[in-house]
């Protein structure tokens, strides 16, 4: 049974496009961002690691297979937050602190809605001119 969901998981994720792809990175790194914080808050230090760890290497992913060449300024200023959450990760992961969680996970979801408003046809992505001025945390919000 274990293989047939396997498979069945693998088929389905092979069929989704980019942006569908990025948005169920965000979606896992956000649920193991919160299950770890909670492992934090029961002293759980085995499956804190285990959870961090997963959201951790979502964002190396992440940030190992952006495009600086197309992505330009945009693709810099995001590899700068990557390596962000990857430090705020690490460090909640090692001192077990649920604070450095707290101030990276409105960014995430931020960003991860950005995500799920972009038209993969082109008419809803943002300006790359505008959006290049901006710094990170404003390309993501709700205002901007």
């Amino acid at each position: 049974m274990n293989n047939h969901l396997r498979t069945y998981q693998q088929m389905h994720i092979s069929g989704l496009n980019q942006k569908e792809l990025i948005v169920i990175l965000y979606s896992g790194a956000l649920r193991f961002i919160e299950e770890g914080r909670v492992l934090i808050l029961k002293k759980d230090v085995p499956g804190t690691h285990e959870k961090l760890s997963k959201a951790r290497n979502i964002f190396i992913h992440l940030l190992s297979t952006l495009d600086m060449e197309t992505g330009g300024e945009f693709a810099i200023k995001l590899s700068s937050l990557y390596a962000y959450f990857i430090e705020k990760i690490t460090m909640a992961n090692a001192t077990k602190n649920v604070e450095e969680l707290d101030e990276i996970v409105p960014f995430i979801k931020d960003i991860k809605e950005a995500w799920e408003k972009i038209d993969i046809n082109g008419e809803d992505i943002p300006d790359s001119k505008k959006m290049s001025r901006m710094e990170p945390v404003q390309v993501f919000s709700a205002e901007a």
